[in-house]
């Protein structure tokens, strides 16, 4: 039946039409016994068997995650001619639910933004991938662009820009000129062309301030800034120079959302995994995934400061579609030159989930924003996939909630203080 598919796959198609695909089917044989690669009576006993067609339980969309892991399992287990079973860690559930938002997403809004493509990938903030959706249809196009497309991440590298600062001895309160500004003859235009003139790192980073994410990578170096992505788990390469700041170096989808893992899990690096276990049907484990010891990558401090500016960036900033109504969420827009790429990464307490719009020829789209169809994907998924779930703070909250709790043990503030006060200083640290 395979054999006889290859000259007209479409009408050939088992599936589609079985009468046809059996017909062809005994072509094949008979031609394989002219050959002499078959016997008569292997021919009449394949001839008298009616195929059986196997259905997986599978989504649509689900073949993105499955070749993925297909191409990571020799690696894990080396060569073996038995027949394995591998466990894996996508939740059929949480995936049927992504394809479902960003077909409905792009079905929505892709024609008006000039939007062909879209990307999600969803993991626990330990890095275990849930849901990954590759492109529009896996049956149109089995690109994976979730693993494989390299795109520049714009605005959504900002975090990694900022946590150098921090890691420097800047905080959210600090106020930097959001003007116009000159590196070395490169001048970066600000988001939308407005500028706002001092401002705190806090409203910077939620306006998304392509000046002072510039000003701050020029102060720390562009090699820092790297560095300090590299170590939260950017893979590709990093070029070291100025226009780092607004995320010029092509990444995946899949290596930007684990690395956006950290600051949802206290700090810990986080490495994506799709494959639990790999066994034998006899019952012999191949491969089974260990659970790596911590490896601390964002101080508790710096994972405060920097989910407070993911937060405000969904409070008041350019993810303002994105906030998720039920539960605390944080994250960061993204949108390259000529609108080439829209993105949206952020996360909740249970999920860190990517999403990316765009088209395969790199065109641009018309006006698409990490804010716009991104953020609307993001939200749509999230409030899908976690409906149900005990809402839970996130981690970096509650690590600074824990500092200040301790500071006011030592500290007493005087009992007149008020509620409005105590958020004052909550927010802006004076």
């Amino acid at each position: 039946m395979l054999a006889g598919s290859v000259k007209a796959p479409a009408r050939f198609n088992p599936l589609a039409d079985p009468d046809a695909s059996e017909a062809r089917a005994q072509l094949v044989l008979r031609a394989m016994e002219d050959a002499s690669f078959i016997s008569d009576a292997e021919r009449v006993g394949a001839q008298s068997t009616r195929p059986r067609v196997a259905r997986g339980i599978s989504t649509p969309g689900s073949g993105y995650f499955i070749d993925w892991i297909v191409s990571n399992l020799a690696s894990l287990t080396g060569e073996t001619n038995e027949p394995v079973i591998v466990d894996t860690s996508i939740d059929l559930d949480a995936q049927a639910k992504a394809e479902k938002a960003v077909a409905r997403g792009l079905a929505l809004e892709g024609g008006r933004l000039r939007a062909s493509e879209a990307v999600l990938v969803a993991m626990t903030p330990d890095g275990a991938v849930r849901a990954m959706v590759g492109g529009r249809s896996y049956a149109a196009s089995p690109f994976n662009r979730a693993t494989d497309a390299v795109r520049q991440p714009g605005s959504a590298f900002k975090p990694f820009v900022y946590l150098a600062a921090f890691e420097h001895g800047h905080t959210p309160q600090d106020v930097m000129e959001d003007g116009p500004v000159d590196i070395h003859g490169w001048r970066p235009d600000d988001y939308e062309g407005k500028f706002e003139g001092p401002v705190s790192l806090t409203r910077a980073f939620a306006k998304s301030s392509n000046a002072v994410a510039a000003e701050l990578t020029e102060q720390v170096g562009p090699a820092v800034v790297a560095h300090t992505a590299e170590r939260l788990g950017i893979t590709s390469p990093l070029r070291p120079v100025a226009s780092l700041a607004l995320g010029t170096s092509d990444v995946t989808p899949l290596e930007l959302t684990s690395a956006y893992a950290p600051f949802a899990n206290g700090g810990d690096r986080a490495r994506p995994f799709g494959i639990a276990r790999v066994r034998t049907r006899s019952g012999r484990v191949l491969y089974a995934h260990a659970i790596p010891s911590p490896v601390r990558v964002v101080s508790a401090a710096n994972d405060a400061a920097m989910t407070s500016l993911m937060v405000e960036t969904v409070t008041t900033g350019t993810g303002r579609t994105a906030r998720l109504a039920d539960r605390p969420s944080a994250g960061k827009t993204g949108t390259t030159q000529d609108f080439r790429d829209a993105w949206f990464v952020g996360f909740s307490a249970d999920l860190v989930c990517g999403v990316w719009i765009g088209n395969d020829d790199n065109s641009p789209m018309a006006h698409a924003t990490g804010g716009t169809l991104p953020a609307r994907i993001f939200k749509s998924f999230m409030e899908d996939a976690e409906r149900g779930l005990p809402a839970k703070p996130l981690p970096g909250v509650l690590a600074a909630s824990a500092k200040r709790n301790l500071a006011s043990t030592q500290h007493p503030q005087p009992k007149q203080e008020d509620d409005l006060s105590r958020l004052i200083k909550d927010l802006f640290g004076t």
